[in-house]
């Protein structure tokens, strides 16, 4: 029996324009299940969905490398697995000197802080409900108190994203995680995190939290940085928007998200239907 329920958001829970559909929202009510959202983004770009969805349990952001819960509309940091300094810094003065043209965003628990005000700022602030610190990295880096735990990477127009991940490779810098999700609307996200910062990390603490065994969980993705979470749970449910490679370890594959899919799964899966309603 399902007892615990983990998600995707981009390209999965969320629709094409990046916000929760009516049905999707009344499925997760009706479901009554523990829901984890897991995500790249920051817990402050996922906090108004956490609490349109009424979910008090446990989150998962920057793809592992930060668990937090929601308690009155503050995020509480419950487990980080931080980025050294040292390398956060030493990427991103390589961006810099190499492809300048490319926005540089980096995250602590709470905090979004950027170089300079540029597109890739404006483009991340479509999506965000919160605001960048701009400065200068070293300094911030230097002086605030707080771990690092993502950089994101923004490239647009004419660059290669897999020459400005090349360089970054190139830096050999250990224990770091590299992951390029695929395009969207000509935008190449590049995020660089601490190389155990996975979902399935996530995914697992908060397993071991509420005493469920992996095979009692369910979980929903579309994109290849989802695989690890979806090859630990006893249902992994893939997007009909997913690609090949995820669908291929999937015991379920719904209709996209543009779709409704998510509802869809959560209504007419057997297992899924059996644990909501026992």
């Amino acid at each position: 029996m399902i007892k615990q329920l983990f998600t995707d958001m981009d390209g999965t829970l969320l629709n094409p324009q990046g916000e929760l559909s009516p049905a999707t929202i009344q499925a997760v009510k009706q479901a009554d299940l523990p829901l984890t959202l897991v995500s790249a983004r920051a817990a402050a770009d996922m906090l108004r969905f956490v609490e349109a969805l009424g979910l008090t349990g446990p989150q998962i952001g920057f793809n592992g490398a930060l668990i937090y819960q929601v308690n009155h509309h503050q995020i509480e940091s419950r487990s980080e697995i931080p980025l050294s300094k040292t390398s956060g810094l030493k990427i991103i003065q390589a961006v810099q000197k190499h492809f300048p043209e490319v926005s540089i965003n980096f995250y602590d628990a709470t905090h979004w802080f950027a170089p300079k005000h540029d597109h890739g700022v404006d483009l991340q602030a479509e999506r965000s409900d919160f605001a960048p610190q701009f400065g200068d990295p070293t300094d911030i880096l230097a002086n605030h108190p707080q771990q690092l735990l993502k950089i994101t990477l923004l490239v647009t127009g004419q660059t290669d994203p897999q020459a400005v991940a090349d360089l970054i490779t190139n830096l050999n810098i250990p224990n770091i995680s590299l992951q390029l999700p695929a395009a969207e609307n000509g935008i190449t996200f590049i995020d660089i995190t601490n190389a155990q910062a996975q979902k399935s990390r996530g995914v697992q603490y908060v397993l071991d939290q509420a005493g469920i065994t992996n095979a009692e969980a369910a979980a929903f993705g579309d994109g290849e940085n989802d695989l690890p979470m979806l090859e630990m749970v006893g249902l992994p449910i893939a997007m009909g928007n997913a690609s090949d490679k995820v669908k291929a370890v999937a015991k379920y594959v719904t209709k996209a998200n543009s779709a409704d899919g998510w509802a869809a799964a959560l209504t007419h899966q057997p297992d899924l239907v059996a644990a909501s309603q026992a």
